[in-house]
């Protein structure tokens, strides 16, 4: 079973371009980086280097290594795939001009599940109206929703694209 400390040196090694820009992070942050922070950085690293350089073969590998963890590794492990990668990417990619849709074509079954449901998340949340919440409260609800979803995925959930 994959552990999440596992992942990043994984990921290391797979991809050791990735290396300056995770070493910059290590030394900001230090030992507050965290796995879901390190996630992230990835996820960035994934737009800015290797899809923005057209290397569509490595961002395939990206996804194909995170259907893996996701497959292999237990809640907390899909819990940073879910959160720390495929949420930050679709956020980060709605920046850009291509936004969050270039990646579809890249996702698994697991991974694309779990993008389904987190765009699904984010629909209803704009719904919401928080406006007389704490910025904490509104951040826990999302949270716990995008964990429900997550979990409901085990027994079925949405279906990923096609």
């Amino acid at each position: 079973m994959v552990e999440t400390q596992q992942i990043m040196s994984d990921l290391l090694r797979e991809f050791p371009q990735f290396r300056n820009r995770w070493d910059d992070h290590s030394r900001r942050w230090g030992q507050d980086a965290g796995p879901c922070l390190g996630m992230a950085v990835f996820a960035h690293f994934v737009i800015d280097v290797l899809y923005e350089q057209q290397n569509y073969g490595r961002v395939a590998a990206v996804f194909g290594r995170m259907e893996e963890f996701f497959k292999d590794g237990g809640q907390e492990v899909r819990d940073l795939i879910g959160l720390g990668f495929l949420q930050t990417l679709q956020n980060a990619a709605l920046l850009k001009s291509y936004g969050s849709e270039a990646f579809v074509r890249f996702l698994g079954a697991e991974t694309g599940r779990v993008w389904v449901q987190l765009e699904a998340i984010w629909r209803a949340s704009i719904g919401l109206d928080l406006s007389d919440r704490s910025t904490l409260e509104a951040e826990v609800l999302v949270w716990r929703m995008v964990r429900a979803a997550l979990n409901s995925g085990k027994s079925g959930g949405f279906a990923p694209r096609s």
